[in-house]
């Protein structure tokens, strides 16, 4: 029987080619964890803004701005007293007022959410926005409602007796017509109990309605944000509470 020793020098050399391989096989390894697949690009990265539409498929009648009723009676019934009081309540023209506020509406929206959007998107194929407009209900200050407590229901819901703006925002690709991305309906409720003096950014004003104005400024900054945290998320629709924080203040450090 034949019998194989190792010498100490050699045990030793042994040992270190081992050692060696061992640790080559660990750096190896360690680098192929580290080394990662470059981040897919977002849609934000390829599209560019283009147009904007507003959608008034799923509102919940009836829409109502009140500073903005005077004026769509008299343009829808003309100079006629008669006509424009039926008008105002409702008696004749409902559908072409409801079409003349409706132009209104997104008339104000549109330019907001246009200002809000645009500087996210960096690519050059074009996107179409489409606000989907849940509801718009502004009554007057001093309007009946207000000085006796009427209630409004819609649906069984009650209408708030502050300022309300409830829409989603819809991205299409515009050549293909795919959907790109979803923010789910966002609550913009203006009650007034939250006034800071010089805070934040101030709504430019693209309307006569200074309250719908204030609410579509709101809208598109929060459908703006939403868009930016949710740039790069495999979840098609983006629940409407990723759109309705606001930043009051921030900082940063630098090294």
């Amino acid at each position: 029987m034949n019998i194989i020793k190792f010498s100490g020098f050699g045990m030793q050399n042994f040992r270190l080619s081992v050692g060696l391989i061992v640790l080559l096989a660990l750096s190896f390894l360690s680098g192929c964890e580290s080394v990662s697949a470059p981040p897919a690009p977002s849609y934000l990265d390829t599209f560019s803004l283009g147009e904007i539409t507003v959608s008034y498929a799923e509102v919940e009648q009836p829409l109502l701005v009140a500073e903005l009723d005077a004026e769509i009676s008299k343009s829808v019934s003309g100079d006629s007293a008669l006509a424009n009081l039926g008008t105002r309540f409702g008696a004749i023209n409902r559908q072409p007022k409801q079409h003349a506020l409706q132009q209104a509406i997104s008339a104000n929206i549109i330019p907001h959410v246009r200002d809000a959007l645009t500087p996210l998107f960096r690519g050059t194929r074009a996107a179409r926005a489409e606000v989907v407009v849940k509801s718009v209900f502004i009554r007057s200050r001093f309007g009946l409602q207000q000085l006796t407590g009427t209630r409004v229901f819609v649906n069984g819901e009650k209408r708030p007796d502050y300022p309300q703006l409830v829409a989603g925002l819809r991205l299409y690709d515009q050549e293909t017509g795919l959907p790109l991305q979803e923010i789910r309906p966002i609550t913009k409720v203006d009650d007034g109990t939250i006034t800071i003096a010089g805070g934040g950014p101030k709504a430019p004003i693209y309307g006569p309605s200074g309250r719908l104005n204030k609410l579509a400024f709101e809208f598109a900054r929060a459908a703006a944000n939403a868009l930016k945290r949710n740039a790069a998320s495999e979840d098609f629709a983006i629940p409407a509470s990723e759109g309705d924080v606001t930043t009051l203040w921030s900082s940063t450090t630098s090294n």
